[in-house]
Parts: C-alpha cells; structure tokens; sequence
C-alpha cells in the first residue's frame, strides 16, 4: 500500500503540472455557470426551471449534458495516462524503480477514477450552487415529473448512474492507453466511440443482439424513465454486462501491460 499511495502521488504530480488539467478543472465550473444563465435568461419550455433540483436534473439527463463534459474530460487523461509513457519513453524510468507492473497499472487506474471523481464533485458542487442561487434551494421533496421519485431522489439516482457510465467509459479508454503505444492514437478512438457510441447502439437495436453491446447499456438514465433501448432489457442487465466489459478491459489492460517488452 505505501508504494502504492506514492506511485498514484506521482501520477497526480504528472497530471497537474500539464496546464490542459487545469483548463479541464476551470471549464466544468464555468460550463456549469453557463448552463445556468441559459435557462434562466432564454425563453426557451426545455430550458425553464424552477428550482436547483430541476436545474441538477437538466444538467444531468439532457443530451448532452453536463456529466458528458466530466465523461470528455477523464477519459482525455485516461486516454493517454500509460500511452503517454511509451510515446514519450518515460515508461523506463517507471519500470527501473522496485515497483512490480500490477503496481504500476493500479496506480494509474486509481489516479484517473479519483480525477473524475474529483471533476464529478466539483460539478456537483457547482450545480447545486449555481441552481440554487438562480432559482432557488426548494423543491427537493416534490415529485419529480413523470416518476414516483422526488425531486432529490432522481437527482441522485441520475448521479449514481452517470458515475458507473463514467467508470465504464473510463476503463475502456484506460484500456486503449494500456494497449497503444500513442496517446493521440488512444484519445482519438475513446472520444470517437464516446461520441458515436450511443448513435450506433440505437440504429442496431433492432437486431436482437445488439442488446449485448456494451454502448447499449452504458445510458442507465433510460431505466429511471422506465425507457429502455429495447424491450425485454433490465437495469440487472445492464449493469451484468457493464460488469463483465468492466473485467474484460482490465484483463486486456493488465496483459498486454504486463507482456510488453520495453528496453531498458
């Protein structure tokens, strides 16, 4: 545990010396600000809210939504966390030091599901903010239109399904980081599938099989709706199969990590 805790110390140094990280960080509050101006000063029935509540729930569940912007931004670091070190030959110098492999791939995992996270509550944070300021702090026990949930309830229930939509997202282009050697290469292809995943799982959804894709899954928002991409899906399903792709892509991961000869 301790090299552990100094391996991810390392990943976090790396990460926020890059000036990119910190534009990252700015931009989700300001987007978040932005999205709040825009539905108090345009007249627009989509864009009108009542309350900070209403205004969580927006900024969740439109398409695309503020947690796409958290989703972009990870999956940029993670993207390019591992393949970064093989473009730019800094993996010797990790793999020099008495830390096994495993270690190392931990490390970097961790560091880039804890920056979501972090990117994740700063969202919160500011929503919760910026709502209540623009349109008031009321309104968390009322019933949430068109469900039995209140207000509140949805909003977290929203939040805990975007988390996991972001954890699988993230993995996959942690995936591609482990198994390419070029970070642009690996960033490209996480934010072409991030982009035009959804759109392909809703033009196969008529063969039945599609059903197995992981891009038909990966909107758990559609259950809270009781709207799922295909009849006889499940949120149990979905979230079987998220988690058998989680496996997979951590398996890959780890195996081309691991077999990858690198000359020191």
């Amino acid at each position: 545990m301790p090299n552990l805790a100094k391996l991810m110390q390392n990943e976090f140094i790396k990460i926020f010396t890059k000036i990119g990280s910190w534009v990252m960080i700015a931009f989700v509050p300001i987007l978040t600000i932005a999205a709040g101006l825009l539905c108090q000063y345009v007249n627009q029935a989509e864009l009108q809210v009542n309350n900070v509540w209403e205004f969580m729930d927006l900024g969740l569940s439109a398409r695309p939504n503020l947690m796409d912007i958290v989703t972009l931004f990870t999956i940029i670091v993670a993207a390019g966390i591992v393949a970064s070190e093989f473009s730019g030959g800094t993996i010797k110098l990790l793999l020099i030091r008495p830390f096994n492999r495993s270690t190392i791939l931990l490390s970097k995992y961790l560091t880039v599901l804890l920056y979501g996270l972090g990117l994740t509550i700063l969202l919160l944070l500011t929503a919760y903010l910026t709502g209540g300021i623009l349109f008031g702090f009321d309104g968390a026990s009322a019933l949430h239109a068109g469900s039995s949930f209140s207000n509140a309830s949805y909003v977290w229930k929203a939040v805990g399904y975007s988390g996991i939509q972001l954890i699988i997202m993230v993995t996959l282009a942690f995936m591609f980081s482990s198994v390419l050697r070029t970070s642009s290469i690996a960033i490209g292809i996480s934010l072409f599938l991030l982009l035009t995943g959804g759109q392909l799982a809703y033009i196969l959804k008529k063969f039945e099989w599609s059903k197995f894709l992981i891009f038909a899954n990966t909107n758990l928002l559609t259950y809270i709706d009781g709207q799922p991409l295909m009849d006889g899906m499940s949120l149990s399903f979905s979230l079987i199969m998220l988690a058998c792709y989680e496996l997979l892509f951590l398996g890959l991961a780890w195996l081309v990590f691991a077999k990858r000869d690198v000359s020191i």
